[in-house]
């Protein structure tokens, strides 16, 4: 519950921000907080993976296949700079959820 709890404030939280930077116009900011939930969602999908039975399993290595696509389309990059929120330590978050779920997307079957 607590895990689920974090889980929905975050996405929340992120969602509204993004929302936010798209109403000012600054879209390189919107991108980034939505990179950062797809990030957040790779990152919970690879550890759902291990729990899930075979046929559950194969939806969710669907919709990391489709991730793994549009990431090779449009490589993960710092869409803006999130310094001034949490001071930086979005971005340092940020920065290593991107490596985990690089090697995630990368040894997928």
């Amino acid at each position: 519950m607590k895990d689920e709890l974090l889980e929905v404030l975050s996405r929340a939280s992120s969602t509204q921000l993004a929302l936010e930077s798209l109403r000012a116009n600054d879209i390189g900011r919107a991108l980034e907080f939505l990179e950062m939930d797809l990030d957040g969602s790779v990152l919970a999908l690879s550890r759902l993976a291990k729990e899930v039975g075979p046929a559950r399993r194969e939806s969710l290595l669907s919709m990391l296949r489709q991730i793994r696509a549009y990431r090779q389309f449009h490589p993960r990059r710092a869409e803006a700079d999130l310094g001034t929120v949490a001071n930086g330590v979005v971005n340092q978050a940020a920065r290593m959820a991107q490596k985990r779920v690089g090697k995630i997307l990368d040894e997928m079957e």
